[in-house]
């Protein structure tokens, strides 16, 4: 059961971190929400605070019960393992930059959790294309099997 909840949220974290990022061009944000903020504005805003939920059940979910250390360099934790640590650190991470900048809009500071924003999303898209690389080379050593 757990697997199966656990499976729901890495797919639908998946699906919303390639639609926020795919559609952040179209997003014009700086201080605040523009008041002639259009659908992808709105549309960023509801779903990054989703995706930021989403992340941090996702976290609790697979960090409980010692299996933190599967995520961490260290004897329990492969390449692979880490490279997914660093994935789920950097979901929340992102979610919470946005989330803090949203709550100071408006603020001199807003555009400097803007910047610690953009930060996190790039090392995402980074540490995400080496995550689906290790996905993508592990899926073909089973098929050589």
């Amino acid at each position: 059961m757990q697997e199966t909840t656990t499976n729901r949220l890495h797919a639908a974290l998946a699906v919303l971190a390639v639609w926020l990022v795919a559609t952040s061009p179209w997003v014009s944000m700086l201080r605040r929400i523009p008041s002639n903020a259009g659908f992808f504005d709105y549309a960023h805003v509801a779903l990054g605070w989703l995706a930021l939920v989403i992340g941090l059940v996702y976290a609790v979910a697979l960090l409980r019960g010692g299996r933190w250390r599967q995520y961490v360099p260290g004897k329990a934790a492969g390449v692979t393992g880490v490279i997914e640590g660093l994935a789920l650190f950097g979901i929340v991470a992102t979610g919470v930059t946005g989330a803090i900048w949203f709550l100071l809009q408006g603020s001199s500071d807003a555009v400097a959790w803007r910047g610690w924003h953009i930060l996190s999303v790039r090392a995402l898209i980074y540490v995400g294309i080496a995550h689906v690389l290790a996905v993508a080379s592990h899926l073909l050593d089973l098929v050589r099997d």
